[in-house]
């Protein structure tokens, strides 16, 4: 039989052994890696094929020589305004649920420093880089022989067995072997997940034209942020297939009704990061450009919160109590590396480019048990791919005014090695802008994403929830010029 020390001493270990139900894995690499949508209302407008553009602060994030494209020392901000709706399927059931975030963008200023010969730019500021904000809802009756109660306890989690839902099986000598569950399968599985934070980018750039028509930049980037993540999972026996008690050594856990699981998870992050890009004007007519992301390496903070309860019959109920751990441990991602051009047609200008992300090159380090280590890498390694994602949009001026119709397409391939095309990110990008006196400039712009992904609560594909993405993303743009 399990000892009292053994039992006090798993308590203090369960949040480790835990990790079976959210650990640190290959999802967090790519929560960091894949590409944000947020820049500022133009960029946007335009699909952020903006890598020949440039010539304001967001040149910082797209590509550092477009600073020195900017006839004007300016003065920027942004507010934008996100909607995260997750439309589900899970064992036949229908779900929707959505979640929303309000931020203040970005504040940027550069400087055009004079200069006798070609262009000198500098640029500071803040932006906002990626948005964690979704959200997940599901229920539905899990026919089949499996659940998170006895997926926890072929773990070897105790998670069960302090619940009163698992109990210790022991040989002829009464010595421990392992836990066992009556409780298979046949339940109702429900619950919702939702996400928050974000990456906050605080930069310093510099631009100049080295030669006629030819421009050089950098930037430097220092990233913060935070990620937050809470589910709350339920398992219900509605059909009372089990009666009898779940722990033999008690009595009171005979009809089981509910499993319930609630666990958070805190990040506090933050990378310094460093791009480099160049620019070739030909005659104002045609621009080439490049910009590379160097790999960048995350220092996280996770705090981990678990609580959670089973019912019986009679309203007696077990409580799991909060347990919490804290772990730091380090995330790399990737080098980025994009070309593109742009031709200008007068009153029309388009842009097209594509970018080059080798996401094997994923990598966890820190504090984490080796052996989660090693199982992550490997699991990158095995299971991700090189990518191109690609960037096309176009700008219109409005013959005889200062006003600007803009459109464009982002095309950011999955990740993962076996995904289907239904799981490559796409967004439709629509804009609009005007130059008011040779002084302001405000920009408008409307992206909306489309995807679909799945989300297993446990195990490979035993309760899996399928997943249709649709996102929202309202932007606004005001810009001084000097």
């Amino acid at each position: 039989m399990k000892n009292k020390w053994k039992i006090l001493s798993l308590i203090l270990l369960m949040i480790t052994f835990s990790a079976n139900i959210f650990a640190q894995n290959e999802n967090d690499a790519v929560r960091l890696a894949l590409p944000g949508v947020l820049s500022n209302a133009r960029a946007l407008g335009m699909g952020n094929a903006y890598i020949t553009n440039g010539d304001d602060y967001s040149a910082m994030f797209f590509n550092p020589a477009g600073l020195a494209l900017s006839n004007y020392s300016q003065l920027t901000g942004s507010f934008y305004h996100r909607i995260y709706e997750n439309n589900s399927t899970f064992f036949g059931e229908n779900d929707t649920y959505k979640n929303n975030s309000t931020q203040f963008g970005q504040l940027g200023y550069l400087y055009k420093a004079p200069a006798t010969r070609g262009s000198l730019v500098y640029g500071f500021g803040y932006q906002q880089d990626k948005d964690f904000t979704s959200s997940l809802s599901f229920e539905g009756y899990n026919p089949n022989d499996n659940s998170m109660i006895k997926y926890l306890t072929d773990k070897n989690d105790d998670i069960p067995f302090l619940l009163g839902l698992s109990y210790p099986l022991v040989d002829a000598d009464n010595n421990y072997i392992k836990d066992t569950t009556h409780i298979k399968g046949d339940l109702t599985q429900s619950g919702n997940i939702l996400e928050s934070g974000g990456i906050n980018r605080y930069n310093f750039g510099i631009a100049v034209e080295a030669a006629k028509g030819v421009f050089i930049g950098g930037s430097v980037n220092y990233l913060s942020g935070t990620y937050k993540n809470e589910r709350e999972y339920y398992e219900d026996d509605w059909d009372n297939f089990y009666v009898d008690p779940t722990d033999i050594n008690d009595p009171n856990t005979r009809d089981f009704q509910t499993f319930y699981l609630n666990d958070k998870i805190d990040w506090d992050l933050y990378a310094w990061e460093f791009r480099l890009g160049f620019i070739i004007d030909w005659m104002h007519f045609i621009r080439l450009g490049g910009s590379a992301k160097l790999p960048t390496t995350f220092h996280i903070k996770e705090n981990y919160l678990i609580k959670g309860y089973s019912q019986f019959d009679g309203d007696y109920f077990i409580d799991l109590l909060p347990s919490e751990s804290m772990v730091r441990y380090e995330i790399k991602t990737p080098l980025e590396f994009s070309l593109g051009a742009s031709i200008d047609l007068y009153l029309l200008t388009i842009n097209a480019q594509a970018t080059f992300i080798d996401y094997t090159q994923m990598e966890f380090s820190g504090e984490l048990n080796q052996s989660a280590i090693d199982e992550n890498n490997r699991v990158i390694h095995d299971n991700f791919r090189t990518v191109l994602n690609y960037n096309i949009g176009a700008e219109m001026k409005i013959p005889f005014t200062q006003i600007f119709a803009r459109a464009g397409i982002m095309y950011y391939t999955s990740p993962y090695k076996d995904d289907p095309k239904e799981f490559n990110r796409v967004f439709l990008n629509a804009g609009a802008g005007i130059i008011a006196g040779n002084a302001f400039k405000f920009d408008v712009a409307y992206s909306y994403g489309f995807w679909n992904t799945y989300t297993d609560n446990y195990g490979y594909d035993e309760s899996r929830i399928y997943q249709s993405i649709n996102s929202h993303t309202f932007m606004l743009t005001t810009t001084i010029l000097f």
